[in-house]
């Protein structure tokens, strides 16, 4: 078999995720959160409430185990549920005032983590690295759809 680049960057790519995701995995595990509820957090903060529909199919979850992860952080006291009055089937999730406080606080430290874990490129490599990785999952969400 010829020399093929693209099982290199297959595997290259897959290595590079699983390091990068392990480092990512270890800061959110240290604030007592898993990457579900953290992602949840940091989605209701930065796009405001949101039906439970809307972030598992943003953070790729069965709505069933979101469900899940709503009850852990709603025991926590970080997020509430509010009833839609027009469609009672929808059920929008909030940061409470303690939620908003400590997503707030954790995000600064995760943004060290991440500018430490990054700072091995430049300005321009990051944006050039964003740039194909839209590039390759734009093309391979439209394979998976054949």
């Amino acid at each position: 078999m010829e020399n093929n680049v693209d099982f290199k960057l297959t595997a290259v790519l897959f290595r590079a995720m699983q390091h990068v995701q392990s480092v990512i995995a270890k800061d959110i595990e240290s604030y007592g959160l898993n990457s579900t509820e953290f992602g949840t957090l940091e989605m209701l903060y930065h796009k405001g409430p949101r039906t439970i529909q809307t972030i598992s199919k943003r953070l790729l979850m069965a709505n069933s185990s979101m469900t899940y992860t709503i009850d852990k952080l709603e025991k926590k006291k970080y997020v509430s549920r509010c009833k839609d009055d027009n469609d009672r089937r929808n059920t929008e999730i909030s940061l409470t005032n303690s939620g908003k406080t400590y997503i707030s606080t954790i995000l600064k430290t995760h943004e060290e983590t991440l500018r430490e874990l990054y700072k091995i490129l430049n300005e321009e490599e990051k944006r050039l690295l964003i740039d194909l990785m839209k590039k390759l999952g734009y093309y391979a969400e439209k394979l998976k759809e054949v």
